[in-house]
This record gives C-alpha cells, sequence and structure tokens, in this order.
C-alpha cells in the first residue's frame, strides 16, 4: 500500500499557522484602538469635570457675603417657587396620593394616613333549621345568621402615622341593623428594649380567633368555643397591653393588658349578657347570663374591678419550608353573678405552616390551626326578682376547641376541614329555678360541628367561599345540615395580618 503523501499536509499546517498569527495581531491591533479610544474618553471627561469646577467657582464668587450662610440650593429653591402656576411640573401620581393621604391638624402636625380600606362580607345559604334556631347555631355576630342573603358586615378601616412616636387605627363596622365601633387605639414606635404599648378601645389579645378580625377568618363563621367563652361579638374594651419582646433566640413577646370589665363585649365577666327570656313567658324579654343566671349590676370600685390579660406569643422557623407558632393566654376578672363572683379564663393556640421554597403565588401551601379554651366561672350567691328567691353561689366549668386544616393548591384554590367541640360541668338554671343539666342551655350544652370549605381567591383583592356546617347538640332534636356561599371584596389597602 502507498502512503499519503506529507505535501498537502505540510501546506495546511502552513496555512493554519498564518491564520493564527494573523488572527492574534488582528486581536491586538483592536484592543490597542479599543485602549486608545478608552484613554481619549477619559481625558474629555477630565476636561469637562475642569469646566464644570471652574463654572461653579465663578457662581460661588457671585454670591453676596450677605448670602454666604444660606446653602446653594436656596436660590434654585426660590425661583422654582415664584414660578408660575402654569409652568410648574405636574406632580407624579404617588406625590399626589401622598397629598391626599396627609390631614392637616391645625397646622401644627400632620396625620399621615398609610391604610384606608373598606372590606365587604355578604353571605348567601339555608339550613335545615328556622331562622331562629339558625341564629343560635351561628352565635358569632357576623356569621352567616338567617336563611337567604346576609351583609356580614362592612368594615372601615383608618389606619396611619401620627408622628415618629405613635401609630393610630380606627376600624367602623356597618351591619343591616347597626353600626359601631370595633377598634380605636394608638400604638407606640420606637419604644427601647423591645417594648410596645398599646391604649385605647381594642380586641383582648387571647387566643387566634378573638384578637382578629371577621374578615381575616379562614372559615365564614366565628368557632363555637370562642362564641360561648367572649360572645358574638368577640371580647373587647378600653384599656392598655403592654408587650415585650424577649431576647430568646427565638421570636418570643409577653403581653400584659388591662381593660374594663363591663360593657356588651364582656360577656364572661361584669357585662354577662347571653339572652333574653330568663323567668317564664312573663319575663321574656328579662337578660340572663351565662348558666342562665341573672345579671346583678356593679360598679368599678378599684383595680381589682378590671380584667387582667397575660398572653406569650412564640414562633419558630424549623426550616425554610416549615414555621409554628404557640401561644398561652390566660384571663382574669370580676363576673356578672355578684361582688364575689370571679371568672378565669385560660388557653392554648397552635398554628403549623407549610410552604416550600420557589411556590408560585404562595402554591402550594398547608396550614394547620388550632385552639383549645377552658373557662372557670365561680358565680356568687344573688337574689332572682323574677322567681322571688335565692340562687346558691356554684362553680360553672365550660371548655371546648376547634381544629381546622387548610391546603392550598394551584390556580388560587383552597381546601379545607374544621372540627369543633365543647362542653362542660355545673348546671344551668331553668325557667322554673331550679338547676338541672346543661343538655337544655344552647350556650353551655355538649355540641360538635364538622365544616368542610372550598375557597377560591380570584385576587388579593377579593375571596369566594363554599361552606357545608354539619351541627349535632344536646338542644337539638337531630343534626342541623347548613350551606354557606360567600363573598368578600376589599377596596383601597389594608395592612398584612399576622400568619
Amino acid at each position: 500500500m502507498k502512503k499519503a503523501p506529507l505535501r498537502p499536509l505540510v501546506v495546511a499546517s502552513l496555512l493554519a499557522a498564518c491564520l493564527i498569527f494573523l488572527g492574534s495581531g488582528v486581536a491586538r491591533a483592536a484592543e490597542n484602538d479599543q485602549l486608545k479610544m478608552i484613554l481619549q474618553r477619559l481625558d474629555a471627561l477630565e476636561k469637562e469635570n475642569r469646566t464644570l469646577k471652574d463654572t461653579v467657582r465663578q457662581l460661588q464668587q457671585k454670591v453676596s457675603p450677605g448670602d454666604e450662610t444660606r446653602s446653594a440650593a436656596d436660590p434654585l429653591e426660590e425661583a422654582v417657587r415664584n414660578l408660575p402656576v402654569a409652568e410648574q411640573a405636574r406632580p407624579r401620581p404617588e406625590e399626589a396620593r401622598a397629598d391626599l393621604a396627609s390631614v392637616d391638624l391645625g397646622g401644627r402636625a400632620k396625620l399621615r394616613l398609610i391604610d384606608i380600606s373598606l372590606d365587604v362580607l355578604v353571605a348567601a345559604g339555608s339550613s335545615s333549621e328556622r331562622d331562629e334556631e339558625i341564629e343560635v347555631l351561628q352565635g358569632g355576630g357576623h356569621d352567616p345568621r338567617r336563611r337567604g342573603f346576609t351583609l356580614q358586615q362592612a368594615e372601615l378601616s383608618l389606619i396611619g402615622a401620627v408622628d415618629p412616636y405613635f401609630l393610630a387605627e380606627a376600624h367602623l363596622i356597618a351591619t343591616e341593623d347597626t353600626i359601631e365601633l370595633e377598634e380605636a387605639f394608638a400604638r407606640t414606635m420606637n419604644l427601647p428594649w423591645g417594648l410596645e404599648v398599646e391604649g385605647g378601645f381594642f380586641f383582648t389579645e387571647f387566643g387566634r380567633i378573638n384578637p382578629t378580625h371577621p374578615h381575616a377568618w379562614i372559615w365564614m363563621d366565628q368557632p363555637v368555643i370562642n362564641t360561648r367563652m367572649f360572645g358574638g361579638e368577640g371580647m373587647r374594651g378600653a384599656g392598655v397591653r403592654v408587650s415585650k419582646l424577649l431576647g430568646t433566640p427565638w421570636y418570643s413577646v409577653l403581653h400584659v393588658g388591662a381593660q374594663n370589665a363591663d360593657g356588651e363585649f364582656m360577656a364572661s365577666f361584669l357585662g354577662g349578657e347571653v339572652g333574653h327570656g330568663h323567668g317564664g313567658d312573663e319575663h321574656e324579654d328579662e337578660e340572663f347570663g351565662i348558666g342562665r343566671r341573672p345579671i346583678v349590676s356593679q360598679d368599678v370600685r378599684n383595680l381589682g374591678d378590671l380584667v387582667y390579660l397575660v398572653r406569650w406569643e412564640n414562633a419558630f422557623d424549623f426550616s425554610p419550608s416549615w414555621t409554628a407558632k404557640v401561644g398561652l393566654s390566660g384571663l382574669y376578672g370580676p363576673n356578672f353573678t355578684g361582688p364575689d363572683g370571679e371568672t378565669w379564663i385560660y388557653g392554648s393556640d397552635l398554628l403549623c405552616k407549610w410552604q416550600p421554597e420557589g411556590s408560585f403565588q404562595g402554591r402550594p401551601f398547608f396550614q394547620l390551626e388550632g385552639e383549645i379554651i377552658k373557662r372557670i366561672l365561680r358565680a356568687d350567691d344573688a337574689f332572682d326578682e323574677a322567681d322571688d328567691e335565692e340562687i346558691a353561689g356554684d362553680t360553672l366549668r365550660d371548655w371546648g376547641f376547634h381544629l381546622q386544616g387548610l391546603y392550598g393548591f394551584r390556580g388560587r384554590w383552597a381546601a379545607g376541614l374544621r372540627y369543633e367541640y365543647a362542653s362542660g360541668s355545673g348546671g344551668s338554671l331553668t325557667h322554673d329555678g331550679e338547676f338541672e343539666g346543661r343538655s337544655d342551655d344552647p350556650f353551655r350544652d355538649d355540641r360538635w360541628r364538622i365544616a368542610p370549605l372550598v375557597v377560591f381567591s380570584p385576587s388579593e383583592f377579593s375571596r369566594l367561599r363554599l361552606q357545608y356546617n354539619i351541627d349535632d347538640a344536646d338542644h337539638l332534636d337531630e343534626v342541623a345540615h347548613s350551606v354557606w356561599l360567600g363573598l368578600e371584596v376589599l377596596i383601597g389597602t389594608h395592612p398584612a395580618h399576622s400568619f
């Protein structure tokens, strides 16, 4: 076999070497040209800089000695202020909104509104029970409470910074029948040592459900045990609360507060009222309290007649995907049964949330939330004017819990299930003035509820919910079934709620 001649291979190698040499030469020439251009540009910038310095120096020399104490921007600001209105630039949209959100208070201070919002909750549905019984089963003041349509609430919220030291909030609630003040308080900012003070009219910081507004609830109605402990509108009143951020490796806050014990929103304390009709038909409009005991009117005599709160919150990040929050709460104060009546309420709450890293629009996620509450009400001896007899004191114990799980999946959909149970001990007063079991008392009988839920959120400003309630209680003849469809719309900006 003949070998291939070497000449073509040698020629090809020489051509390749020449191309490489020429290419490297061209590249070096291009780099040299680019370097020359950069140096020329630097020289030009240096000349411009010297020219600008000379110009500034000449302008400074023209300023009279009497104006030396004024800043260089003052003449320019004065000229802009003297421009005709037609020649002034139109403010940017965000500046216009900022002006609209500032309210002059006598020329001395300005209230800066950070968030203004209107949140509307409406519901439609039906039940196997009549409207009179639905109002008992749906004990929350903003629950769906009748067949057909219900305006649960329309909440107007105003939140703003008063000054560098205080933040203020006001929340007004409108329903079909009334307009009421939900909250109005001021909170300190920038206090040392991790302290925060809140004063005014506000929800009691007990557990997870009571301090939050109805539009922040996942389910459409208030848990049964919360209604029994704190009334249909939740526990709130005038007072003060002090919070301290503890110096622990994890997030930990201690709350201590005091509020007035009287008023319609203090059902377990001096407020007392949970229903009407004690004493028979001739007294059908008379108010009665927990255990159907009569309400004894009392004055606030000293600090011992206030309600006191202690709450300890802790939050943990187990991983980038798992977060948990645990709380312990306690309340103590006088109750409506007489001068020696007192009430203790304590509970624990838990929230666990899973949300993987890189989730889209907050999906997927899973949230497990629960709360257990117990009340010990020591009733004082009292005189029942309706039945003209003495009522012996007693200790009424009530407790219950709710546990709910919600799974959010793609497409802004979520589905969940909630289970509730409530029970207790100690007799309730009957219409005949006798103490019997709790089975005929809808505010204290044994009861459970199962409520599946489906949620669709078209955006962060709207939400649709479909909820089905299965209720079984001792005072009912049979299990009650209810279905509710709810719509929520938010207009404006509302601050995010704590998780």
